[in-house]
């Protein structure tokens, strides 16, 4: 008999997620954002503990990743959630709940119609499994147009569980090359990263990171959104100048990079982000 197991692969970093809904089995896609600063790795976690990081080339524009399940116990994808009711994310108390996922169209209302697609580099297409919160951030406030208010706490890290039968599980391109073989195994778990570089990177003046000023008329101390990374969701946007400038910082906390607030976001769209 073929042994049970569960692959888990966590995301993490500047990432938009969302389930898309056809006539086949539903599937979910995971649109890595393009930015300087972030470079995209998979990491691999036995036992608790970092044991390798693999960094991926990102591809062009547009590019299509697919993960490759053998024998999987069900088709199609799930989400894990405490019940219909609405969610709170000032209130809730199920820490795996997946609606802790940050969502762009709750910060942006009508952002689903506008979203700019066509960039993600690549998009990671995943046709089995649940998805869920793994690492939920402590709680934060949001900062609007440099007003601060309580905003509640985020999923720093999604995860997918595919359970599964012995085989393989692979990262692959459109070509169908194997950009990554995953080793499926109980003790083992992988992070989908698109996190800022180890190696320090220089940004461009005015840049999230740059340690330029945008111009002479800067200040850079009385900026609360200097540092965070959601500004690189702003690439997304058609018009962003025209949207409220959005940051999160721990509550009581500074401004800074920090992974908590490093996360995914999702979107209610349910179309493809690349192409059928």
């Amino acid at each position: 008999m073929w042994p049970l197991t569960t692959f888990t692969l966590g995301f993490r970093g500047i990432m938009v997620i969302h389930r898309v809904e056809t006539e086949e089995p539903n599937f979910f896609e995971v649109g890595v954002v393009n930015d300087p600063l972030h470079s995209l790795k998979i990491n691999t976690i036995k036992n608790g503990m970092l044991a390798e990081t693999t960094f991926l080339e990102k591809p062009a524009a547009g590019a299509i990743w697919t993960l490759e399940v053998d024998n999987p116990i069900a088709t199609g994808v799930s989400t894990y959630t405490r019940g219909l009711e609405a969610f709170d994310r000032q209130r809730d108390q199920d820490d795996r709940d997946y609606r802790w996922l940050t969502d762009l169209g709750e910060l942006f209302p009508g952002i689903e119609n506008e979203l700019i697609t066509d960039q993600f580099a690549p998009v990671l297409r995943i046709n089995n499994g649940v998805f869920s919160t793994r690492v939920k951030s402590p709680e934060l406030s949001k900062i609007v147009n440099g007003a601060s208010r309580f905003f509640g706490c985020v999923a720093a890290v999604v995860a997918c569980d595919i359970p599964m039968l012995a085989g393989r599980v692979r990262l692959v391109n459109q070509s169908g090359d194997t950009l990554f073989p995953f080793e499926p195994d109980e003790e083992t778990i992988y992070e989908f990263a698109n996190t800022p570089s180890e190696v320090p990177h220089e940004a461009d003046p005015g840049e999230p990171g740059s340690s330029e000023p945008a111009s002479d008329d800067d200040d850079d101390d009385e900026d609360p959104c200097r540092f965070d990374h959601f500004k690189s969701y702003y690439r997304l946007f058609p018009r962003p100048e025209n949207k409220p400038v959005i940051c999160f910082i721990k509550v009581g906390g500074h401004p800074a990079p920090d992974p908590a607030t490093c996360g995914a976001a999702g979107i209610g769209r349910t179309d493809p982000f690349g192409g059928s």
